[in-house]
């Protein structure tokens, strides 16, 4: 391995303990922390504005009492500032991807399930989407490990553990890697249609726009959030003009965060998220006004082709 401490490119973690930590995350995001209090099952959740609009998107797991937020590395940092404002005097740490906080994805049809069993004994492994498990080796010789099943047709593991502990289970799974990119990461979420925000994305879509309330990372029955009138807003009093769809296209112009989506010469949506599956060939996440879901979506005057509607 190159590195002792192993992560995925351009994902980092910003890492919340302390005794006020549910109660702190409680005032900041739009889905309900109290949903992952037994540490078996993560959530996805917004971070928004005042003015109710994203800036950020969290995939959150709890673990040995502490609280993972993933979100990309390009406002990571942001984000962390961010928070910690909101710390006054509430018994909270905060600390953005510790050194000693190492995790790698893989996918169902290796022999990964094996490997855990041989090293771990007969543990707990999540079979559900986003159930998490953690395993406390009974012979306190390797350190702690999470597993978490993430959306994805072939089965996706998020593994979170100690960087010495994740380094080895990374050597016996997969010898021959040098790391985790964020290829992987990021189709997977697409085509799974889990959103993100980036910085060139941030405030510029309200939660229901990237169908946050479709993936249940809204709780429209928790208290109050930052942001949290106008998001209940939307809910309540009307539809949302505006949703994510996943589409496709074929350009030789590689499409870019935020890039705008036009109907003839009309500004109707943006792009969210995006992969490259073959030359030429993107597969996009984008957000548009619903009354020109059966228009000619154009992007750098390419059609982009949706591959599904719901």
């Amino acid at each position: 391995m190159a590195n002792p401490e192993l992560k995925i490119t351009n994902l980092d973690v910003i890492v919340i303990k302390g005794k006020d930590a549910e109660t702190f995350l409680q005032g900041q995001i739009t889905n309900d922390i109290k949903l992952i209090k037994d540490e078996e099952k993560a959530i996805y959740a917004g971070y928004c504005s005042p003015k109710g609009r994203l800036i950020a998107f969290f995939l959150i797991i709890k673990v040995w009492d502490n609280y993972f937020l993933f979100c990309p590395t390009s406002i990571s940092d942001e984000i962390s500032k961010k928070l910690s404002m909101y710390i006054l005097r509430s018994k909270v740490e905060l600390e953005k991807t510790p050194d000693n906080t190492s995790y790698f994805i893989f996918y169902g049809g290796t022999n990964s399930e094996e490997v855990f069993k041989n090293i771990w004994g007969n543990v707990p492994y999540p079979t559900k989407i986003m159930e998490t498990t953690q395993h406390p080796n009974e012979q306190n010789t390797t350190g702690l490990l999470s597993i978490t099943k993430l959306p994805d047709e072939k089965g996706r593991f998020l593994v979170v553990g100690e960087s010495k502990t994740i380094k080895m289970i990374y050597d016996e799974i997969f010898p021959n890697l040098d790391g985790t990119d964020s290829n992987s990461w990021n189709a997977s979420d697409i085509e799974a249609k889990i959103p993100n925000v980036f910085k060139e994305t941030q405030e510029k879509f309200i939660p229901q726009s990237l169908n946050l309330d479709l993936i249940n990372a809204i709780n429209f029955k928790k208290g109050c959030y930052t942001g949290q009138e106008i998001v209940a807003r939307t809910h309540y009093l009307g539809k949302p003009k505006r949703r994510m769809y996943l589409g496709s296209i074929i350009t030789d112009k590689p499409p870019k965060l935020a890039d705008e989506i036009f109907v003839e010469t009309s500004k109707v949506g943006q792009i969210i998220n995006f992969y490259k599956k073959g030359k030429n060939y993107y597969r996009i996440l984008f957000e548009i006004l619903i009354e020109t879901l059966d228009l000619d979506l154009m992007l750098h005057n390419n059609k982009i082709k949706i591959k599904e509607i719901s």
